[in-house]
């Protein structure tokens, strides 16, 4: 049986460039997941951080009462005879505005038509 292919041979330069250039990232590698693992903890530590997770924290809690507040203003002082006198504002609003545009159409037929409308 040949073996000859088994045998070790002389390193060539592109397989020892090769290698190099694997510890070279392998290295590199390493030091970017050390860099990351560092900067989380500092974040994770920093003042700054704590400070600004607590700020985060008190406006949630201001944005929740200030919600509560105006559900409790609306049950407490919006009545139901607020409600209807807006509702026969709004009302009287679009009923005025037909008014004006039946009065506004008929003007206009009358200017191109030259007589008044049927």
């Amino acid at each position: 049986m040949d073996t000859s292919f088994l045998a070790t041979g002389p390193i060539s330069w592109p397989a020892l460039i090769a290698f190099a250039l694997f510890l070279f990232a392998l290295g590199r590698a390493a030091d970017w997941v050390g860099t990351k693992l560092k900067a989380g903890t500092d974040k994770a530590v920093s003042p700054l951080t704590v400070d600004m997770a607590a700020v985060k924290i008190q406006i949630a809690s201001q944005a929740e009462q200030l919600n509560a507040f105006k559900v409790e203003v609306a049950r407490t002082y919006v009545t139901g005879d607020v409600i209807t006198r807006l509702e026969r504002r709004i009302d009287d609003m679009v009923t005025s505005v037909r008014h004006e545009m039946t009065e506004t159409r008929e003007a206009m037929l009358q200017a191109f038509m030259g007589r008044p409308p049927r």
